[in-house]
């Protein structure tokens, strides 16, 4: 599909930083650091600045009751979803309750195929016949009215630790630990389920007193920061502010990790050792993780992430990684049957694909490959006889749970946040819920629709250097939120072509700029082939990288999008 090239204006006002040159300065101002020394903290990630976790309104509140329940023995369930989010917070609540001296410590994560996402009534009613009297949530609740109800009436208490919209009425739990609370004001709102999780860790850290006999060593809770990461990174928030801050330092403690099951992982995957990077956490460890909850039950996971023995983690690894396979092929296959629908229908603002017996584990997946493909918002779902399970997945500026809620006396369920959310709905309903979200669509600008490219800034021939490269890679981690600058560069003279990738599905170029000459790589663009030719000059979006192999360095461009010069 022809994506709109939009190119932002040079900044107006640059930071006071005369040691950068003008095009990094630039780039530091377009993304809201025009003053010095908020530019230099960009630069220049510190730990110290993660906020106060005690800013939750709830967090004192929540702490006395967490340490009241160590100290009286009670049974502790901390319930979970099944996502990589949420299983990477069940694992940061349960190792940092089990340091903590929590003896009866239970956990819950729902079947996705027969419970769906978030809290029930039933499990949480088994819970409570089982003995729990305190239930906490990790990545869930914040929509969770009649399940505390259920919780109260059997005299136990839940702490809801969640990052997700709130859709209706508060839960009146006994403490609500969320940045999306409009009863709190804490600084940052996009913090993630684990994130949250991990400032409900710093908190109790804090004052290890309360219970005797435990032997933790200051700052011991920055060895959960990988784990913190990879949720962080796996849910799609944006990487700025303490997601970035938590995603920098938890990619030096991968590392170094402690864990296991992340070093089963790592190896299996052919990573262990080498430098990791937020693709590293996003697209090689969250897919396993996912992988579980997706196709049998995200148990295992968690089990591997828990996990003290070695040779135990890379058995379960060995299980995830064929879980992770049979995944892509089930994602494929629905992709197929449901892009031939969306062909019919990808003129609409909105685009939606249902079918009978898609694995609710991957729609999800396929929503998103397809919002890839016709820069639309989609929604995708299993089709039952009388119910519906689906995931949506967002474009740009359109925010699909207000897109949901525009529709909500059509869904029984929905929730999740501007990007991605998940419902279930009458399946007769289906027909009715697309004409409400085209009707709301029609409501928005054309441009919160897209397929736009955002393009940062320009770059000519003397930007493209190693000293531009070695500055930018300080503006990392890249991720949503935080992406890696967008370049553009118009004039490019084509010197040579070829297609690489085992099928040929790659276009590997050489072109030149003036005095320049760089090798640049276009991923899944092979169809340029066809009408590219040697001499000609093209315009490329791209993203600046750096080919490293046998100790040597290479500038290379790694191409968004091109088009014929004149």
């Amino acid at each position: 599909m022809k994506k709109k090239w939009v190119l932002r204006d040079k900044a107006k006002e640059l930071p006071n930083l005369p040691e950068y040159p003008a095009f990094i300065l630039n780039l530091l101002a377009l993304r809201g650091f025009t003053d010095a020394g908020k530019a230099k903290e960009y630069l220049n990630i510190d730990y110290i600045k993660l906020h106060d976790p005690f800013l939750f309104v709830h967090m004192e509140k929540a702490c006395d009751r967490i340490w009241q329940a160590i100290k009286d023995n009670e049974k502790i369930i901390i319930y979970s979803d099944y996502d990589a989010d949420a299983i990477t917070a069940l694992a940061v609540m349960y190792k940092a309750l089990s340091q903590l001296g929590a003896k009866d410590l239970g956990y819950y994560i729902p079947d996705r195929f027969t419970e769906g996402y978030g809290m029930n009534p039933e499990a949480v009613r088994k819970l409570c016949e089982d003995g729990a009297k305190l239930i906490i949530t990790v990545d869930c609740g914040i929509n969770a009215v009649e399940e505390v109800v259920t919780a109260k009436s059997f005299g136990v208490d839940v702490i809801i630790t969640d990052h997700h919209e709130l859709t209706g009425e508060l839960p009146q739990a006994f403490a609500v630990i969320n940045p999306k609370n409009p009863e709190d004001q804490y600084p940052f709102k996009y913090l993630t389920g684990v994130g949250v999780a991990f400032k409900v860790v710093q908190a109790l850290s804090r004052n290890t007193q309360h219970v005797s006999g435990i032997t933790m060593s200051p700052g011991w809770e920055k060895w959960l920061l990988d784990l913190v990461a990879i949720g962080t990174v796996a849910d799609l928030q944006p990487l700025t502010d303490e997601n970035r801050i938590i995603t920098s330092f938890g990619l030096k403690v991968l590392h170094r990790t402690k864990w296991p099951g992340l070093k089963a992982i790592l190896k299996l995957a052919g990573v262990d050792g080498k430098i990791s990077d937020t693709y590293t956490l996003g697209f090689i460890i969250a897919p396993r993780i996912n992988a579980a909850g997706r196709i049998k039950h995200a148990d295992i996971a968690f089990k591997l992430l828990i996990c003290e023995d070695q040779a135990e983690a890379e058995k379960l690894a060995l299980e995830l990684n064929a879980l992770n396979t049979h995944r892509q092929q089930l994602t494929e296959q629905v992709l197929s049957e449901a892009r031939d629908q969306i062909q019919l229908i990808s003129d609409k603002k909105v685009l939606l694909a249902a079918g009978s017996d898609w694995p609710k584990g991957v729609v999800g997946l396929v929503a998103g490959k397809l919002v890839e493909e016709y820069g639309r918002p989609v929604l995708v779902m299993d089709k039952g006889e009388l119910v519906a399970t689906g995931s949506a997945r967002s474009v740009h500026n359109f925010d699909i749970v207000a897109a949901l809620n525009s529709a909500k006396e059509l869904l029984t369920k929905y929730g999740g946040h501007t990007q991605a959310a998940g419902f279930t709905l009458i399946t007769e309903n289906i027909p009715a819920l697309h004409s409400k979200l085209l009707e709301y669509a029609e409501t928005l600008d054309e441009e919160a629709l897209g397929p736009i490219i955002e393009i940062d800034a320009e770059a000519g021939s003397p930007d493209l250097t190693f000293e531009t490269y070695d500055l930018l890679s300080k503006f990392e981690p890249f991720g949503y939120g935080n992406h890696r600058p967008k370049l553009v560069t118009f004039g490019f003279e084509v010197m040579d072509m070829r297609l690489v990738g085992a099928v040929g599905r790659h276009l590997k170029l050489r072109v030149r700029l003036q005095d320049k000459v760089l090798e640049a790589i276009a991923f899944n663009q092979a169809f340029w082939m066809q009408s590219l030719k040697i001499g000609q000059k093209v315009d490329i979006v791209y993203e600046l990288s750096c080919n490293e192999w046998n100790n040597q360095r290479n500038l290379e461009l790694k191409v968004i999008d091109l088009k014929p010069n004149g």
